[in-house]
């Protein structure tokens, strides 16, 4: 096995997919700048090793331990060893000291993709939250169209990503009940609900949709092409502020986006002072009240334009070629 560049994708069993599909597009990205990529994944997410492969990538698996126990990465550095890999992308839930400590002898370069300062440690740095020109999307999301605006809210679109470990869909399900029964929204418009592949509560978001008093799809997990289709078919979307929201913006999809982790906000912050998301709360703080004035702000025609304008201006989905560029540049090769 030969490979020049490793790229490392981490997640659990109950979050992280978001890494996986943004390592994926990067190693697409190179290969087709004739580099050969090796996907380094975590052991026992079956899917997401079915994925890579549909996509033709090679892969390889390491227990989550090797790179997340704060201790150095025995595996990989083997791994390094065996394939002769010159080169190594991580994107890491957390970059360990230890992690970085032993990679950056064991590789000739090594690029971090990541949300957090702190983990800006190797040699080349890409901060999707505060650069999310360099959100690496997939190809349904690259250069999309302008969006056209329907004038009425036909249909809202709820979706938390690959996981949804906290169940926000479901919370937000139940907040939206009473003001959906109140008439904060024309009784025939439609909401649907996207479970990601992670997601484990599916029984509760069926209980939360009993008895609602709007048509409510609960569909999933689809395809990055599918989830897009709904999405162009919508007129609102309520997300989270990880690749789902980069996502939703590529497609011009006015976005109230409720952060699920502390390092999530910062994200929706960037983007919200860019007029193209409106962020509420963190999602245990987050009420009735405050969920349903930010779907209140978002509803207006002139609002949900000026909003997808500005939301495929930031962001164009085109991070995956931008680091392939950049990465092949620092290290000469294609």
């Amino acid at each position: 096995m030969s490979a020049p560049v490793l790229v490392h994708a981490d997640a659990g069993l109950r979050e992280g997919w978001g890494h996986l599909r943004e390592s994926f597009e990067i190693a697409k990205a190179l290969r087709e700048r004739a580099v050969d990529c090796l996907m380094v994944l975590p052991q026992g997410l079956v899917d997401a090793s079915d994925e890579a492969r549909g996509l033709g990538l090679q892969v390889a698996h390491l227990p989550v331990d090797d790179w997340q126990a704060g201790a150095p990465p025995k595996g990989l550095l083997a791994l390094i060893e065996s394939s002769r890999a010159r080169f190594l992308i991580c994107n890491l839930l957390k970059v360990e000291p230890a992690y970085a400590e032993a990679v950056q002898v064991a590789v000739d370069g090594w690029a971090v993709i990541t949300e957090l300062i702190d983990d800006e440690v190797a040699t080349l740095n890409f901060n999707n939250s505060l650069q999310p020109e360099y959100i690496p999307l997939g190809a349904s999301y690259r250069n999309v169209a302008r969006r056209l605006v329907r004038p009425e809210v036909g249909q809202v679109l709820i979706s938390y990503g690959g996981s949804d470990p906290q169940n926000v869909t479901g919370k937000t399900l139940r907040l939206l009940k009473t003001p959906f029964t109140n008439g904060f929204l024309p009784a025939n418009t439609r909401v649907v609900a996207v479970l990601g592949p992670l997601f484990r509560n599916t029984s509760d978001v069926k209980a939360a949709v009993a008895g609602y008093p709007l048509t409510v799809d609960v569909v999933g997990p689809l395809s990055p092409g599918e989830l897009a289709q709904v999405a162009l078919n919508s007129d609102i979307a309520i997300t989270t502020s990880g690749g789902t929201m980069y996502e939703f913006c590529s497609l011009g999809l006015p976005s109230v986006v409720v952060p699920i982790l502390n390092k999530h906000e910062a994200n929706a912050r960037v983007l919200e002072e860019r007029g193209a998301v409106v962020r509420t709360s963190i999602h245990h703080r987050l009420t009735e009240t405050e969920l349903t004035g930010a779907v209140a702000r978002v509803s207006p025609l002139a609002t949900r334009q000026a909003m997808a304008v500005q939301a495929q201006k930031e962001i164009d989905g085109m991070g995956a070629v931008r680091i392939a560029e950049r990465v092949c540049a620092e290290w000469r090769l294609g």
